[in-house]
């Protein structure tokens, strides 16, 4: 698997780069769900920011959890730890070639 340099957004552009092969496609998936995987499970960790209640950055908590979310998103991707692109890679064949059984 090829390193994600840029996690894409739950929500791609219209003008996000289209993916070359299946491989490349399977990737950007993997990324796209990881991330939201990632953002529910921490959608309840900045109930307030981290200076505190009104604190001085009480205005970036969005910041806060984008940079969060990327980073734990950009390492399990990264990590190939779920795999899921490889997955998806395999089912695929398979549903080009059912004798691959």
């Amino acid at each position: 698997m090829s390193s994600i340099n840029a996690i894409p957004s739950a929500t791609p552009s219209p003008t996000a780069d289209k993916p070359r092969n299946e491989a490349e496609a399977a990737e950007q998936f993997e990324a796209v769900l990881v991330r939201q995987f990632v953002q529910a499970m921490t959608k309840d960790l900045f109930k307030e920011s981290l200076s505190g209640e009104g604190g001085v950055a009480s205005g970036h908590t969005d910041t806060q959890r984008d940079v969060l979310t990327d980073a734990l998103t950009e390492h399990l991707v990264g990590s190939g730890a779920l795999s899921l692109s490889d997955l998806l890679l395999r089912q695929w064949s398979h549903n080009q070639d059912p004798t691959l059984d």
